[in-house]
């Protein structure tokens, strides 16, 4: 947890709220890192929502592309 945060903030954070790294268009990260903290009880369910969301968008902006 927190190894690449997530945020807005190009100096503070890794990735912005979509999971895509700030300084590559072609680079999601999608998994609990990005969780800037603990969220103080077992993330197992909190990534699995938050990748299957990400996921998601990731694939319709690929469809859109293609």
């Amino acid at each position: 947890m927190g190894g690449l945060s997530m945020g807005e903030d190009l100096e503070k954070c890794v990735v912005d709220s979509n999971g895509k790294y700030h300084y590559l268009d072609n680079l999601f990260v999608i998994d609990g890192s990005i969780f800037p903290t603990s969220i103080g009880a077992n993330p197992q369910l909190s990534v699995y929502g938050f990748a299957c969301k990400l996921a998601n968008q990731l694939a319709a902006k690929m469809k859109a592309s293609a």
